[in-house]
Formats: structure tokens, sequence, C-alpha cells
């Protein structure tokens, strides 16, 4: 009988993929269990423990976590700190098993549902990080729900604004008591968006707890003939699907199509804004931490306190006049700081409310390799990720150490992001140096694909000799205006942007006469790319769009700009080129149970 296990356990650790592992977790496991793979923990943190435990007693070599197939809700962040690296050059390794989906989750199965009335059905809503906060993202067998929206079809128009961008004016009559109920109102900007809870209503104005836009530029702030809409209104569920957060009643309503229960369905409500921190001091970094093949799901996104007024790339502040401002980053799910080393390959970091990935102060060499990133709030990776709110946007490094250098997005498919604050971007970087973001697919963005970038003039800053190479980047510009494929900011020395195809770069409604959508838009102070054999066709406005910069600024060889798949002369196989590269496309085209 003995022989008998053994052969069924080796054989079960062949199927799985992995020889051996030095520690194993299954969601049928126990805490109180040694971790082996006859007894595995139960959970991650516990698996973290251990391994702690043997990192202090001297790791000398490699050390493997292996995870089983399942759901592991989290009560509060994986945090990971100095005391996690591992030894010299070797990795500290938590891979899922072969073939199986290990989904890492922020948020809670909701159950309960009770009919309301005909297809409104309702459900008490969960207690969330922090106390009692309003629920603002709910998915449903894993794809996000729409908040009911008025009007339920078009847009609102301003008519008048107030000059602290609190009080708004629309063209029509607004629906039904708004105040207390959670009704948050969205501003359209021309590259960025404010949000805010309705604190009064009169005619046909409202009152914001909060400004709606970045007082004092005109581009960011409300102005007559801006779009806008209402979200979580009372009456705004129209259309099967949508959902509101009554927060009266502190209850999640939800309106089913004909013949649809609730209760077959899994509802999941995110709870922690953040899943995994990373973060080391600038004494003592964490290193060599390896994570493979697991899904990072169902973090949330909470409405500040102080609203939601984008100024760019997620980017929000609070200006209200000169001297008074302060501008923040949006939150992120998985955070590195003082990190070195680390590495995400073949990971998933779906259905997050903000930012996916960010990696911050004093990052260096860390990788994200073949990994989706879709429907994100957010951006969808910030690399330069400031360590706090920062007094202006061009705000450099105040210590060249802590400069993000060498860190890599490749191979990623990076989708559907900025699905909350539509000014976000697929990938964004600035103040890095050596950042690589190569061979990636972007694509269906509201505004811009890749941002490179953050000074509006040519003076010199950290931000230097990045690679953006080998992308394919399209459908972007859904939204919003006065973006791109890749957007620049900046004097960016030894900086590439070499094989990317783009096209299909989109102008909607909601750009209401802002600039124009363009494959490359270089902005404000571009200066020192090299511009290399770049294929681009199908834009809104022109292929390339300088502002406040000149051509001559830059280095141009072998670019194809407008000739059009199946023209004459469409360099096919430059455009083949781009994009995810054949060892990473089996997994993008594998089966994912947990999407």
């Amino acid at each position: 009988m003995k022989k008998t296990m053994l052969l069924l356990l080796t054989l079960w650790g062949t199927a799985i993929g992995v020889e051996q592992a030095d520690y194993y977790v299954a969601t049928d496991g126990a805490d109180t269990q040694p971790g082996t793979l006859e007894k595995p923990f139960a959970s991650i943190g516990r698996a973290q423990q251990a391994v702690r435990e043997r990192v202090e007693k001297g790791l000398s070599g490699p050390l493997t976590v292996l995870i089983r197939g399942g759901r592991y809700e989290l009560s509060e962040p994986l945090r990971f700190g100095p005391q996690d690296t591992g030894p010299g050059q070797h990795c500290i390794t938590y891979t899922a098993a072969a073939g199986e989906s290990v989904r890492i989750c922020g948020g809670t199965i909701m159950g309960d549902w009770k009919r309301d009335q005909d297809n409104l059905w309702s459900c008490p809503a969960p207690a969330s990080e922090g106390g009692n906060r309003p629920v603002r993202q709910l998915y449903a067998d894993g794809r996000r729900l729409n908040r009911g929206v008025f009007p339920a079809e078009g847009l609102l128009r301003i008519t008048k604004a107030s000059s602290d961008a609190r009080t708004i004016e629309f063209d029509r009559d607004l629906a039904g008591d708004l105040v207390g109920t959670g009704a948050e109102v969205v501003i359209i900007h021309n590259w960025s968006i404010a949000r805010g809870i309705i604190a009064g209503v009169e005619g046909r104005s409202i009152t914001s707890a909060t400004p709606l836009g970045w007082v004092g530029h005109h581009w960011t702030c409300p102005a007559p003939g801006k779009p806008a809409f209402i979200e979580n209104a009372p009456g705004s569920l129209g259309k099967a699907g949508q959902w509101r957060f009554d927060a009266k009643t502190r209850r999640v309503v939800y309106r089913a199509a004909d013949e649809q229960a609730p209760a077959t369905m899994q509802f999941v409500v995110p709870r922690l804004e953040q899943l995994v921190v990373i973060r080391g001091t600038a004494e003592r970094a964490v290193s060599n931490l390896c994570f493979r093949g697991l899904t990072f799901e169902h973090a949330a996104w909470n409405l500040p306190q102080r609203g939601y007024a984008g100024i760019q790339a997620g980017y929000n502040g609070t200006k209200n006049e000169p001297g008074d401002e302060l501008e923040y980053a949006m939150p992120v799910a998985v955070e590195l700081a003082h990190a070195r080393d680390c590495v995400f390959e073949q990971c998933r970091f779906l259905r997050i409310g903000a930012s996916a990935v960010g990696l911050g102060v004093a990052t260096f060499r860390n990788r994200l390799v073949g990994c989706e990133i879709g429907d994100v709030g957010g951006n969808g990776v910030h690399i330069g990720l400031p360590d706090g709110p920062i007094r202006t946007l061009d705000q450099d490094w105040s210590n060249p150490a802590e400069v993000p250098t060498g860190n890599e997005v490749s191979n990623c498919y990076v989708h559907h992001c900025a699905q909350e604050n539509f000014g976000c971007v697929g990938v964004y970087a600035a103040f890095t140096e050596d950042t690589r973001i190569i061979h990636n697919h972007v694509a269906h963005m509201p505004y811009t694909g890749v941002s490179v970038g953050f000074r509006w003039d040519p003076s010199p800053s950290s931000q230097k000799n990045c690679l953006v190479e080998y992308n394919h980047i399209h459908d972007c510009m859904i939204r919003l205006a006065d973006g791109g494929g890749i957007y620049t900011l900046g004097y960016q020395p030894g900086t590439i942007l070499r094989g990317n195809h783009i096209h299909d770069i989109h102008r909607s409604e909601y750009a209401h006469g802002g600039a124009p959508n363009n494959g490359i838009f270089f902005d404000e102070g571009s200066l020192g790319f090299l511009v290399e054999g770049n294929v681009i066709h199908g834009t809104s406005g022109e292929a390339i769009r300088f502002n406040q910069n000149r051509p001559e600024g830059h280095v141009w060889r072998g670019n194809s700009f407008d000739s059009a798949p199946g023209a004459a002369g469409f360099p096919k196989d430059s455009a083949a080129h781009a994009g995810i590269e054949p060892l990473y496309e089996s997994f993008f085209q594998s089966a994912d149970n947990s999407r």
C-alpha cells in the first residue's frame, strides 16, 4: 500500500509538471499541516511564513512553492519584504501547478439574492476594507458589469460651470432624487475625466461634493459643450446586466435578463485595493522573487474623499489655487518598491478596479513577461510610480539612486484598461531609465496605448534610454482625444521607438472638438527619439503629430505611414513581426477557466 501511494504521488507530481517543490498549497489543505505534497498548506501566506523560516536559517539555493488550482481569497494583501528575498542569484518561486488555474482574489462572493420586482433583484452588500464603503465594482461569472447610467442613451452636455468646478448645469432635466443615493457624476474632459458624488440638485444643475476638474486648466475643467453622464442613479437600471449600489439600504440592485436567476451566477464584489505589495527599504531591497502562472483578480478602487479630478494617465489632483495642490497616482493592485530582479511570468492581472501593476522607487531589472493585463480600471502597468503624492506632475526623483532602472514589460497582452478612468493608458513609463516595452499586444483603450515621459518641456530629467519596440498597438483612443497609439512628453535621450505596428486609432463623440488622435503623438518638449521601422495606418488623425517640438528634433529611419494592408509596398513582414512572439502565443490561446 505504501509503495502504491508513493507511485500515485509521484505520478501526480509529474502530471502537474513539477518534479519537486519545497512547499505545496492547496484549497483543501490546512495551515496546521507541514506543507508537503501529501499534506499541503491551505494559504499562500502560510507558505510564505515557512519560506521565511528557511531564509532565516540560511537558504543557499532556489526554493519553490507549488500552488494547486483554485480560488484563494485574501483577507489582506500579500506583503513581501527583504526577509522574503532569494539568496544570491537564486529565486524563490511561487508557481501554479501546470495546467491549473490559481486565482488570488481580493473580492467576496455574494449570495442571498431576493427578487424585488419583475427582473430587479437585490442582495446585501458585503463589508469592505476599511469599513462600509460603497460598492463600486461588481463582476458576474468573470465579467465586469456596468452600473446604471443616466441618460440611458446619449450624453448630457454642460451649459454652464462654476469657477470652482463644483456646480454644473446641463442641457436637460435630471431624473429623480440623486442626493444621498451614491449617484456619481462623470465629466468627460479631452484626455481625462472627473468623478464626484452628487451633493445637491437644483433644476438642471448639480453640485458635487468635490471639484469636477483640475481647477485653472481649461482642458481638464468643466466647460460648456463638454459631455457627461451620471452613474449609480436611482431608476437608471434600464438594461439587463446593469446594477447599482443603494447607499441608503446598503444593498446591491441588479437587473437580470428574462428568465435569468442571479442565484445561478457567481457575483463578486472586490474588497481589497491591493493584492500584492513587494516593498524593501533603501538599505535592504527585496530581490529574486518569481511568480509564475498565477491570476491576480478582483481588486477594488474606492473613490477618494477628494473625488477624482483627472489630469493625465491616472494622475489626479486637488488644484484649487496656486500653492494649494497635490497630485496623486492611482493605487495599484500589485506594487513593487525597493525591489530588484523580481519576475512575473505568464501571470494574469484581471478585473482590477484601479491600476494593475506599479513599479516605483528604486525598482531595478524587474520583469513582466508573457502576462495578460486586462479589464483594468486605470493603467495596465505604471513604471515610475511615485511614493505618495507629489507637488508637480513633472516632479523627478530627488535622489538619482531611486530612479526605476532596467525594468521590462515584454510579450504581454495588455487590453481593456482605463475602464473606469478613461484617461489612463496600457503601459506608462515616466522618470525611468532603460525601460524596455517590447513585443507586447496593446489594444482596446479609451485613451493612449503606450505613454512615455511626463515633462512638458525639453529640460533634462531621469527619463532616458527607453526602448518601445515591436509592439502591436491598435484600437486605442476609443473615447477621448489628444493622444495616440504611442504618446511622448519631454526630452528623452537614447529613447527608441522601433518596429511598432500601430493602427485603428479612433475618434468618438466624447472627443467634442479636442485635438486629433494619432499613431504617435510627440507632445510638448519631445526631443531626442530614434523613430525607426514603425508601421502606422488607419488613424483618425495624421500618423504622426507634433506639439511644441519639431520633426528635426528626432532621427527617422525606414518608417511606413498611411500605407494600408493589401496596398502595394505595405511592409507586411515588418507588421507581422510586431506583437507577442511565438514562444508566448500559446499562453494567450490556451483556455483560462478563471476568465
